[in-house]
């Protein structure tokens, strides 16, 4: 991941205010606990840094603590100035360990947010099975159909090996077909940890259409792809993005129920992030329910659970996007999704 020049600045900064501390309470005699401003060192490295990092700038700070307590007082134990120590050194090491609860508490959150956005996953294909059966049936029909051709050629008086030929590099490209799809369904029902990596959104797009294809067609429901070319790229988890795009995609199905237009569109922002937008001619969304909408457990079907958009809004944001409902200005709904564009994150590092 890139990280901007702010982010990049905060390790020098913490090292440079972590000096300044330590030269003020070593040398000069102000008659006050200036240790106790490591707080703040131990406070900006929990931003920074996980667990062990926190840990190890904790007790660097405990030990300069009594390191400028024994350069600069002789009679240590007689005078108030100990007191002082102790209480700074208190102050850091429960500063130091309510940082690393704070830590542990967020990453066991995260923890639990994969496994929930994993199970939805699971859960979405579950309910496009048939989708996904008609999607692997389509190349396995068509090799069988292309392997009876194959043998009926070359059993033929003179053998048409040409036409052998054609017919057997159809079904490597069926084969090729198949794969591809066992492929995208194992990516969608991996476990894993969020990965980061130069994706192509249209990319991502077009692959999640093509698995709600039997989707679509059974409902009668048509979907435009309106994707723009030579859109730049986002730095992102492409099954987590694509769980999101799938998401928003049936939304809008369910939405219109039976007939009717979505539309999957993407497009550069002036502002240096990529834009995908879900569209719908449906009947849309009342504008009293918008702010609830990405709440968890908020749900306007009867048999929802009210995770869905609760998840994509989790998902977004954590690579660093935004996810709106658009105020209703036509008939339908329209979802978009704003992600920074990996030119722009490289040009702020």
């Amino acid at each position: 991941m890139f990280r901007s020049a702010p982010a990049r600045a905060q390790p020098a900064a913490i090292v440079a205010l972590t000096v300044l501390i330590f030269a003020v309470d070593a040398f000069t005699r102000l008659d006050i606990a200036i240790a106790v401003l490591y707080v703040v060192v131990v406070v900006l490295a929990a931003n920074v840094w996980r667990r062990r990092g926190v840990l190890a700038t904790s007790t660097a700070c405990l030990l300069l603590t009594a390191a400028a307590f024994l350069m600069s007082h002789d009679e240590m134990w007689a005078s108030s100035a100990f007191g002082r120590c102790l209480v700074s050194l208190a102050a850091i090491g429960i500063t130091a360990l309510l940082a690393v609860a704070r830590l542990d508490a967020t990453d066991s959150l995260n923890g639990l947010r994969q496994q929930l956005a994993h199970a939805t996953r699971v859960i979405t294909l579950g309910e496009l099975a048939a989708s996904i059966a008609h999607e692997v049936n389509q190349p396995l029909a068509a090799i069988s159909a292309n392997g009876n051709a194959s043998l009926r050629w070359i059993n033929r008086a003179e053998p048409d090996l040409e036409e052998a030929r054609q017919a057997i590099g159809h079904m490597l490209d069926d084969t090729r077909r198949a794969s591809e799809v066992i492929r995208r369904i194992r990516a969608l029902a991996h476990k894993g940890e969020l990965r980061h990596a130069a994706l192509d959104l249209n990319a991502a797009a077009e692959d999640a259409a093509r698995l709600l294809r039997r989707e679509l067609s059974v409902r009668a429901v048509g979907l435009t792809l309106a994707l723009a070319p030579a859109l730049p790229a986002v730095s992102g988890d492409r099954i987590q993005l694509q769980q999101v795009i799938i998401n928003l995609l049936i939304n809008a199905m369910q939405a219109i129920g039976h007939g009717g237009q979505v539309r999957l569109g993407t497009a550069p922002a002036a502002d240096g992030r990529v834009l995908l937008t879900v569209s719908d001619n449906g009947p849309g969304i009342p504008a009293a329910e918008l702010p609830q909408l990405f709440e968890a457990f908020y749900t306007t079907k009867p048999d929802g659970m009210g995770m869905g958009l609760a998840i994509c809004r989790s998902i977004v944001e954590a690579h660093g996007g935004s996810i709106r409902a658009l105020p209703k200005l036509a008939p339908g709904a329209t979802f978009e999704i704003a992600l920074p564009a990996l030119a722009a994150m490289a040009v702020a590092s």
